[in-house]
Parts: structure tokens; sequence; C-alpha cells
């Protein structure tokens, strides 16, 4: 998470720049800009799902993965999905079983294990959040034209590419 709300003046990254050797300032500003839109971003869609729904971005992300599979997945095929830990997604699970959003199932294929199915009550509320999220997405997108969001894309790709985030397709370096 992204915490720095009082962006450093660009005099300041250069002063700083200057006795710690950074070969980037015009860089790092771009980067401080980039996260805290990110961050401002992210939490405004966290807040929309809280007001539309009452999901957590993590719940909204099951919620769709199970409506996608709907023979189920293991809980660590969602850890991974989402991009959280086994055990911190088995935490979610149980929140949202004894909320009746999902159920866990047996395994056909394997008796011992278990399978996370989306349940009706689960499926009425991505029916309840997508529209609110869709609404919200499309407001945001409306300040990019069409050749604004194709950089965009093609930016994000080619970071995603070069290997320097998680999922990114390339060794960093």
């Amino acid at each position: 998470m992204f915490e720095l709300k009082d962006l450093p003046s660009y005099d300041t990254l250069e002063a700083f720049g200057s006795l710690y050797g950074n070969p980037d300032v015009k860089g790092l500003q771009t980067w401080l800009i980039w996260a805290s839109a990110t961050q401002e971003m992210l939490a405004a869609f966290e807040a929309n799902l809280a007001r539309a729904c009452g999901l957590s971005q993590t719940q909204f992300f099951v919620l769709l993965l199970l409506k996608r599979n709907p023979d189920g997945l293991s809980v660590g095929a969602l850890a991974e999905g989402v991009s959280v830990t086994s055990q911190t997604m088995t935490r979610v699970i149980d929140r949202m079983v004894g909320a009746g959003l999902c159920s866990r199932d047996i395994d056909p294929a394997d008796a011992r294990a278990r399978l996370v199915k989306l349940a009706p009550t689960g499926d009425d509320m991505l029916g309840k959040a997508l529209p609110s999220h869709y609404a919200w997405v499309a407001k945001l997108m409306r300040h990019f034209n069409a050749g604004e969001r194709q950089m965009l894309n093609q930016l994000m790709f080619k970071l995603n590419k070069a290997g320097l985030l998680p999922g990114g397709t390339n060794e960093a370096g």
C-alpha cells in the first residue's frame, strides 16, 4: 500500500537526488504521482464496493472467480487468483461461507479435498456489485480518450513484460 499523501516538490526530489545519488529524479516524480493516483483509485474502488454491497475487494474478486468457474475452485487456486496466502484465503472463505455467499463442497475427483462454489446468495450479491462497479469504472475512465486508454494499456503491458512486477513474464534485470 502506498501511504504518502504529501508528495514532495520537484526541488525536494532534486535535493535528495543530489544527496543520495538518484540518477532519475523525473522518473521518481512520475513514479510518485503514479503510485499516489493508484492508491487513491484503489481506495475509491474499495469504498465503492463497500457502499454498493458491503464487499471487500478480495470478496468481490472471489465471487468473480467462482462465477467464472462454476464447478468450483480450491482455496489454493482462489488464493493464487487473488494474490493472497492460502491462510488468508481460508479466513476469507470462512466468512463468506458464514454469510452464505459460497459453499465448500467435496471434490468429486478427491473426497479428501474441498471445492469452493458460488452460492445463490453470492450470485445475487455479484449481481448487485457489478452494475455499481461498472458505473464507477466508466466514470473513472471517461477522463481518458481512446488513444490515452491504448497508451495506458501499452505502458502497463510493457512494465509487466519487463518482469519488474509480480506476474511479469520475464525475469527482472
